[in-house]
């Protein structure tokens, strides 16, 4: 029974991400898992935890498919069998987590309540870092419209995570424990509610100028359409017109690679159109953008306007922007047919881009994802920029789901974001992860809003998630200690 109620749980702790955010029924489904290894040995735990693991991911990420096979080009069977690969893979950290938790038998230990929020720590953070890191579905984001959602200034979201870990293994004792165990679990349930006093993220930065008009173009030019050939001026002619409708704005942000034609086909003509365009606005326009250099290609936002600048993404998606498989393997793998195979990696350290003398930290597609990442470039900066195209996915949860993660990069550095998706969701998130502006799914529309510019690094933007890996790691050598003696 228990390998049927695993899988079941694995669905159900999905339904507390976006869109649905029921995040009660994720820390439920997390306890279940827990009482279901309750006894256990760290194999059969294992096997449980592969089993919600692979449900999990499957419910959660399942537009992978539509991506790949709708329009990427590859055969049903060939997407299937990647997904396919990709949940089983993404399934071995839950496994992993049960298999520590019955082998170190934290299930009735004191130790457990710090060993258990630790173990599933220390394994996302494994899991967003190894072989580029796939951080997509990290626990603590089911907290970001609750009071714990206070604690990414200070922790970032795995710190959340293990706040909701922590719950879930109180509600696992409470059904397993005895008469005193109940008690200490019922209150160790409640004490997430002090969150409640903690300061705003807002508070921990303050204001360093005047407010910029900002301007999220979102042209809505869906993938299945993006790169025909008839698309080509009219991607051209829709970008120039909505930016005539963004006026009057300091800053005008276009979507991730919003025209087809590369950087050096149209820069000696429509980009300086629009550059004098702009600069007889005194404002600047971000331009996402192929941009070819040296025999690379390099997915870019460019600036045009009153500002002049460059910006490569750093983190590029793996088996979509670049393959890092043996060159006999490529042919199969190329299931995401993109105009440009192995874009090049921009550089870790780039010029900054300034916006009426303030510092824009920019972000491409699922660059916001990594939140250490993001804290770092933040640094030194009075807001935050993504440019994505989520067109990818359809009407899936995936454009809802990487909503949510902009607004936890948001809350992690106390900063505005302005972001601008190709087919929605466009937004402007405010320094608490509040959405101020936002457009609809599939809507052509300019979302007009302002942002402003703030200064100071919250404790999370100096200290990342060094104190987490640190601390996880301890916590489980000391559990392994004490279960040795």
């Amino acid at each position: 029974m228990a390998y049927l109620l695993a899988p079941a749980a694995g669905a159900l702790a999905t339904l507390g991400f976006a869109p649905i955010d029921l995040w009660p029924l994720t820390v439920v489904a997390l306890a279940g898992l827990l009482w279901m290894a309750r006894d256990a040995d760290w194999r059969r735990a294992a096997r449980l935890g592969w089993l919600f693991g692979f449900a999990h991911f499957a419910s959660g990420i399942y537009w992978v498919y539509i991506a790949t096979h709708e329009y990427g080009g590859a055969a049903a069977w060939l997407a299937l069998l990647l997904m396919a690969v990709l949940f089983a893979y993404l399934a071995l950290y839950p496994a992993l987590f049960l298999a520590l938790v019955a082998r170190l038998d934290l299930h009735r230990r004191a130790i457990g309540w710090a060993a258990v929020p630790a173990a599933w720590v220390l394994l996302e953070l494994v899991r967003g870092w190894f072989y580029s890191g796939f951080p997509w579905l990290s626990l603590g984001y089911i907290a970001l419209d609750t009071p714990a959602a206070k604690l990414a200034p200070l922790a970032g979201v795995h710190g959340i995570g293990a706040l909701a870990m922590l719950m879930a293994y109180a509600l696992y004792r409470i059904v397993a424990g005895g008469r005193r165990g109940r008690s200490f679990a019922a209150a160790a349930l409640l004490a997430p509610a002090a969150t409640a006093l903690l300061p705003q993220a807002q508070s921990w930065t303050e204001p360093a100028g005047a407010p910029l008009r900002v301007a999220l173009v979102q042209s809505d030019i869906r993938q299945g359409e993006k790169w025909l050939p008839q698309m080509r001026y009219e991607a051209l002619s829709r970008h120039w017109r909505m930016t005539a409708e963004a006026w009057p704005a300091d800053l005008v942000i276009w979507p991730e690679v919003a025209i087809t034609q590369a950087y050096d086909a149209v820069e000696d003509s429509y980009l300086s159109d629009l550059r004098a365009e702009a600069q007889a606005r005194a404002a600047t326009v971000l331009v996402g953008i192929m941009v070819g250099t040296d025999g690379h290609y390099y997915n870019s936002v460019v600036a045009v306007g009153e500002s002049e600048g460059r910006y490569d993404k750093r983190h590029l998606v793996p088996f979509g922007e670049y393959f890092p498989v043996p060159a006999f393997l490529r042919r199969m793998m190329n299931a995401v047919n993109l105009p440009y195979d192995d874009l090049a990696f921009g550089a870790h350290e780039q010029p900054p881009l300034l916006v009426r003398g303030q510092r824009a930290a920019l972000g491409i597609c699922f660059e916001d994802v990594f939140g250490a990442e993001a804290a770092r470039a933040a640094r030194g900066s009075a807001f935050l920029v993504n440019v994505t195209n989520d067109a990818w996915y359809n009407r899936s949860s995936a454009p809802w789901q990487h909503l949510q993660f902009s607004r936890m990069r948001a809350l992690e550095t106390g900063r505005w974001m302005a972001r601008t998706a190709n087919t929605g969701v466009s937004a402007f998130i405010d320094p608490d992860g509040g959405l101020r502006a936002q457009s609809g799914l599939f809507e052509r529309r300019v979302v007009h809003g302002s942002v402003e510019p703030r200064r100071g690094d919250t404790p999370y933007m100096r200290w990342l998630d060094r104190p987490l890996w640190i601390g996880s790691a301890l916590l489980l050598g000391v559990a392994a200690m004490w279960r040795r003696r």
